[in-house]
């Protein structure tokens, strides 16, 4: 069983996201866990020293997996298939994601073949946001490549993106689908999810995972102030990746995952947007 994220860039919490991840999985893998980093980074990732393994990612390699003109994440795809060990299974997970529970259950689901996805978020053709029907819009009835959307395929969040080796060529597949909308002008910020979602969602074997995981897409201020704490003081503490393992064990970062801004908020967020 193999865990793997993509960690680049010039922005501090990434990595930081990432570090806490990596705790979190020491914590509740059954076992020490095979555990891959993608990044072009690997220096900060030393403390990690015979526990995390560093794929190095180059510029070069980062730009042609992001393809031309790019608008969604098609290089988390491109990372999975990278990573993909020779024999059992793969959990991809965002940085910004945490195990929450012991994973026993979720490496066992996985060995019998089913696929794993955060969570659903909406079927394409039923849900009533304007941005979602206008997605919907522009896919109903056309083709890309061999594909054609039905009203009943959905969106599936995909901080964790989780597979068997045997389904490897679903990402192939997936990718395939991506690079044929990016052809046909769509250019949906979340395409990634949505090809991977399809296509993992057709076989009829996708599940949630969410009992197992907290991805905090919507809370990430809160949650990096609360992981920045504790990296701060595992460090000051000279603490081991296994104590930090521990520790997170004992006292998980509780925070919800999503915070729904106050329609205030957002009003307020649209005038200083709009007067720039």
């Amino acid at each position: 069983m193999r865990y793997a994220t993509l960690a680049y860039g010039k922005h501090d919490a990434v990595y930081r996201q990432a570090t806490m991840l990596i705790v979190s999985l020491l914590a509740h893998a059954p076992a020490l866990p095979d555990i891959v980093v993608v990044t072009d980074r690997p220096d900060r990732f030393a403390w990690f020293a015979n526990v995390v393994k560093v794929r190095v990612l180059t510029p070069g390699e980062l730009k042609t997996w992001m393809g031309a003109n790019p608008f969604s994440m098609r290089q988390k795809l491109e990372a999975a298939r990278a990573v993909m060990p020779s024999e059992g299974e793969l959990a991809f997970l965002d940085a910004d994601t945490l195990a929450s529970t012991d994973l026993g259950a979720f490496a066992a689901s996985l060995a019998s073949r089913t696929l794993l996805m955060h969570k659903r978020e909406f079927e394409l053709g039923a849900n009533q946001r304007a941005g979602n029907r206008k997605l919907w819009g522009e896919l109903d009835g056309r083709m890309f490549g061999g594909w054609q959307f039905s009203p009943n395929d959905s969106m599936w969040n995909s901080g964790v993106l989780a597979l068997s080796v045997s389904d490897a060529g679903l990402l192939d597949d997936a990718l395939a689908l991506y690079d044929s909308m990016a052809e046909a002008g769509i250019r949906h910020f979340a395409t990634e999810q949505l090809v991977v979602g399809t296509v993992f969602g057709r076989t009829g074997r996708l599940r949630p995972a969410e009992r197992w995981f907290v991805h905090y897409w919507g809370n990430k201020d809160n949650f990096d102030l609360e992981i920045n704490r504790r990296i701060d003081q595992f460090h000051r503490r000279r603490a081991t990746p296994q104590e930090a393992a521990e520790a997170f064990r004992k006292a998980p970062i509780l925070l919800p995952p999503e915070v729904r801004p106050h329609k205030l908020a957002k009003i307020r967020r649209w005038l200083r947007r709009d007067v720039k």
